[in-house]
């Protein structure tokens, strides 16, 4: 979970910017940044509609496995590239990525009522980052992996 790390103005923007979008608050999800470039996404109380289609019928979505890891991976890359755009005075608004290619291994049911996306970045770069991550059930048991890259634009000066 989430430790004492000194908060940055980039970085409290940075969160509040991820937790306060729509789409993420609609699918039940908020985030924590556990170190720069670890980020721990949260669904805590899955609605009826995030569970089944194809799987056990308690079971979460693969949908919702993919938008978890889409959300912890590329909150974990931006996490890990706030100091460069502090360093550089650049702002965090005009800073942008996309997913190029999400890879993701289904490795049990995720069963449970509460589960954690963990994602930690393994390269940034000034284009190009790569990260990792798994997803816990309340057990933390690894229902799911994922690696991933991103397409990263920063703002210009």
């Amino acid at each position: 979970m989430a430790n004492d790390l000194p908060t940055t103005v980039a970085s409290y923007l940075l969160k509040e910017r991820w937790n306060e979008s729509p789409f993420r608050q609609a699918q039940g999800l908020t985030a924590e940044e556990i170190a720069p470039g670890e980020v721990a996404l949260y669904l805590r109380s899955p609605t009826p509609a995030q569970r089944g289609a194809g799987g056990p019928l308690d079971a979460i979505n693969g949908g919702v496995i993919s938008y978890m890891f889409d959300g912890a991976l590329g909150y974990a890359i931006a996490s890990a590239q706030l100091p460069v755009l502090e360093a550089a005075s650049l702002p965090l608004a005009d800073y942008s990525q996309v997913t190029m290619n999400l890879d993701i291994t289904y490795l049990a049911p995720a069963q449970g009522e509460q589960f954690e996306a963990v994602g930690r970045v393994l390269r940034a770069g000034r284009g190009t980052a790569f990260a990792e991550g798994e997803l816990l059930n309340e057990r933390g048991e690894v229902c799911a992996s994922a690696k991933g890259i991103w397409r990263v634009f920063w703002p210009r000066q």
